[in-house]
């Protein structure tokens, strides 16, 4: 084979691989599907975390995503074969003018514990197969991305998909990003 062919072969060669590897990250990750894009306010939103492979080929075991300040009204969906472990703490007590009246849900709102941590553990789910984490909560008015931190464990592994771009930073450019929700503001209610 002519020398200078050789040259060109192995080149296409590496440029292939190097396209595939920088490829892999943005297309293999723990990530927000089925609506990424949710309306702040309201009475809440599902959406679904997406768990499209396990580590290294090894069965995902268990999955915990971190709630973000301000996310509240959280419930997530139970899947079959798995335990779900819920992480709360206490809201501050609310501050309440003098004769201002509430019903029982805006009391109820205001008193339930804030969910910080979900995981769900005890399953099995193969590194050739996928599945959907769903979630309910009510998210904030004020319009911006709110990333999910959330660790993927495989037995003894981990993945920490927890980076979050800084001002600038496209998701793509990360190893390892956070699941991300982007949240619109409420549509106007037309004037009276």
């Amino acid at each position: 084979m002519d020398r200078h062919v050789a040259r060109r072969l192995a080149g296409a060669s590496t440029v292939g691989v190097l396209l595939l590897a920088l490829a892999a990250p943005a297309s293999a990750h723990v990530f927000v599907s089925d609506g990424a894009t949710v309306t702040g306010g309201g009475f809440g939103t599902e959406f679904a975390l997406m768990v499209p492979h396990g580590c290294a080929g090894a069965a995902t075991t268990a999955i915990e995503v971190q709630i973000p300040a301000g996310v509240t009204s959280v419930k997530p969906e139970l899947m079959p074969g798995w335990q779900i472990d819920i992480t709360s703490t206490t809201p501050p007590a609310p501050s309440i003018a003098p004769g201002a009246s509430f019903t029982d849900e805006q009391m109820d709102a205001m008193t339930a514990p804030i969910v910080t941590s979900i995981k769900w553990s005890g399953g099995n789910l193969p590194d050739t197969e996928y599945a959907k984490f769903w979630i309910r909560a009510v998210f904030p008015e004020t319009p911006g991305a709110v990333a999910f931190p959330t660790i993927q464990s495989c037995g003894d592994t981990q993945v920490a998909w927890i980076e979050i771009p800084t001002a600038g930073q496209g998701p793509e450019s990360l190893q390892n990003p956070a699941p991300t929700v982007i949240v619109v503001a409420p549509a106007a209610s037309p004037a009276a």
